[in-house]
């Protein structure tokens, strides 16, 4: 304990030197800039840029010592800090292979989950996440707060509004011709930096200095600067509420602790103006906060639970109900093939029957210690994953018999009946409102089932709703593609690692034929990289990539940002 205490010291000594707001923003503006990751640069070198970035950020920002030293390109001490932070991560993550067992890895992947991802979703899903689920909460959270949620949502807007203005202003001279040449010159290897700079006109030049200056000049404001379109009180309390000013506090100082930024995503400058540091934050911190107020009063606990699970079942309603929109599709909703025990969707298509449960139990923080940790695992997986699988099984069973059965409503009114031998395949789905990471992506590390008993998919919502949506997009028969990924999908299962569900979906995007080899090659391990689901946000980035919610507010496009 004393040895790690000392590698934090050191790091944090180490980063103390530079001032907060040049330390602070040039990391932030690498946060939201999409870095080649195999470019050869510094930056490269950390891990999870995110959780790093923020972890180092925090280290500067709440440290004894304030230092004065400007945090600039090109970065000279990076490697200094990047060597200390491995350090630090080799304490926490063991290092000898030969000491692992099956719930040590379970332990670490559960912990890199948790702690070196950030929630990957698109700012949309995260704005009508906030609007679904705490909508009916509006008297209590005026009342409590001093804003509903409309003014919430169209705060974050405008903010990314003012960010991607300023963005597009800073940085618009990178798309001139002469800043082309510029570059191509060095590039060519016909001019050196200095030499290609001079050749360049001065305004370029004015305009290039003053973005090497301060990159993360666009990522700052002031409240003032929604006060133009927005209610100035209400601007007061929400800024209160998710900023926070860079004071000491040696109790923030653990890697594998949570964020101080997960719920405060601004930096409070010492000019009174605010740094976003990571402004996809800003939703996600709104929601936590509502949800843990909301869950701590004993008047709205249980409703707001209810309520979050029923506005999931309609979520994933609404999605698949778009994507089998044909007339051979047959939808039931909260129907019962035995007494009792209600089973949340079905539906047939063309002689194929998917099963649907939604989950939206938490995942709760990984403890430290293994054993403990693997118990809090074991149960969460338990009460959603594995819960929903079970009921998924329920039905299947009577898919699998030889015997006519019925699908009822709660009423025991018989909606329909099933003919098993009418029915060639069988898919059980469950859908979950937390992203479980590696022990839901690989079911065979805690599912239990029988060994002559398929696989379901299990999917993080927003996960689900990206790879429909894209499927759609970019499948002639997108439907029956579903149902191939689906084959495919549970083969690969207690053989393959990915952190992220969409790593996997966009390697059977990319090519369907090679994804189905590798589902019926048993013997080999796969595994999906990161990095391919930027196939997602290029679709996302030529608008084509749509959700209910818009990203900017309704106006946006007079400034010229999208057409």
């Amino acid at each position: 304990m004393k040895d790690i205490e000392n590698k934090i010291n050191e790091l944090q000594d180490l980063v103390s030197q530079y001032d907060t707001e040049s330390f602070a923003g040039s990391l932030a503006f690498f946060i939201k800039k999409n870095i080649d990751p195999a470019a050869d640069i510094g930056i490269n070198r950390f891990g999870s840029k995110l959780k790093d970035f923020l972890y180092l950020i925090s280290l500067n920002a709440f440290s004894d010592k304030k230092g004065k030293e400007k945090f600039e390109f090109p970065f000279d001490g990076l490697h200094l800090i990047a060597d200390k932070l491995d350090e630090i991560k080799k304490n926490i993550y063991p290092q000898d292979l030969n000491n692992y067992t099956k719930e040590s890895v379970i332990h670490e992947m559960a912990v890199r989950n948790h702690f070196d991802n950030g929630v990957l979703s698109y700012v949309e899903q995260d704005l009508e996440k906030l609007r679904r689920v705490f909508s009916p909460f509006d008297e209590k959270i005026t009342s409590d707060f001093g804003f509903d949620i409309d003014f919430l949502i169209e705060a974050c807007k405008e903010i990314e509004l003012i960010s991607l203005i300023r963005g597009k202003q800073t940085m618009e001279f990178m798309f001139t011709k002469e800043f082309a040449d510029f570059n191509d010159r060095i590039q060519g290897g016909k001019m050196s930096v200095s030499a290609s700079y001079d050749l360049m006109p001065k305004k370029i030049q004015d305009a290039l200095d003053s973005f090497n200056y301060k990159t993360y000049a666009y990522l700052i404001f002031s409240a003032s600067d929604l006060y133009h379109r927005l209610d100035a009180e209400k601007v007061d309390k929400l800024l209160k509420l998710v900023s926070i000013v860079p004071v000491s506090d040696n109790s923030i100082r653990y890697y594998t602790a949570e964020s101080i930024f997960e719920k405060t995503p601004f930096l409070k400058l010492s000019n009174g103006n605010y740094l976003s540091l990571y402004g996809k934050q800003l939703p996600i911190a709104i929601y936590k906060i509502l949800y843990t107020h909301l869950f701590n009063d004993n008047n709205t606990n249980v409703k707001l639970r209810k309520h979050r699970e029923k506005t999931l079942e309609n979520k994933v309603s609404d999605m698949f109900k778009s994507f089998f929109a044909s007339k051979h599709s047959n939808f039931f909703e909260n129907y019962y093939v035995i007494d009792n025990y209600e089973q949340d969707f079905l539906i047939i298509y063309k002689g194929n029957a998917i099963i649907i449960e939604v989950k939206a139990s938490k995942l709760r923080e990984p403890f430290r210690d293994v054993d403990k940790a693997i118990d809090r695992l074991k149960s969460d997986f338990e009460n959603s994953i594995q819960y929903g699988f079970d009921q998924c099984k329920r039905v299947e069973d009577f898919f699998y018999s030889d015997e006519v059965f019925h699908l009822k409503n709660y009423r025991k009114k018989v909606l329909q009946a099933i003919n098993p031998s009418e029915i060639n395949n069988v898919f059980s789905i469950v859908v979950t409102l937390e992203r479980f990471g590696c022990i839901q992506t690989d079911l065979g590390l805690l599912l239990e089932k029988e060994d002559d008993i398929d696989y379901p998919w299990s999917v993080y919502i927003d996960d689900l709703e990206v790879f429909l949506k894209t499927l759609q997009l970019k499948s002639k028969n997108h439907i029956n593609n579903f149902f191939d990924f689906l084959d495919c999908r549970r083969q690969m299962h207690d053989r393959m690692y990915s952190i992220d569900e969409l790593d996997v979906c966009a390697c059977y995007l990319q090519n369907p034929s090679n994804f189905k080899k590798l589902a019926e090659a048993e013997d080999i391990h796969l595994t999906f990289s990161p990095y391919e689901q930027g196939d997602f946000d290029k679709l996302y980035w030529l608008g084509k990539l749509k959700f209910n919610e818009k990203a900017l507010p309704d106006d946006y496009y007079k400034f010229g940002l999208k057409n």
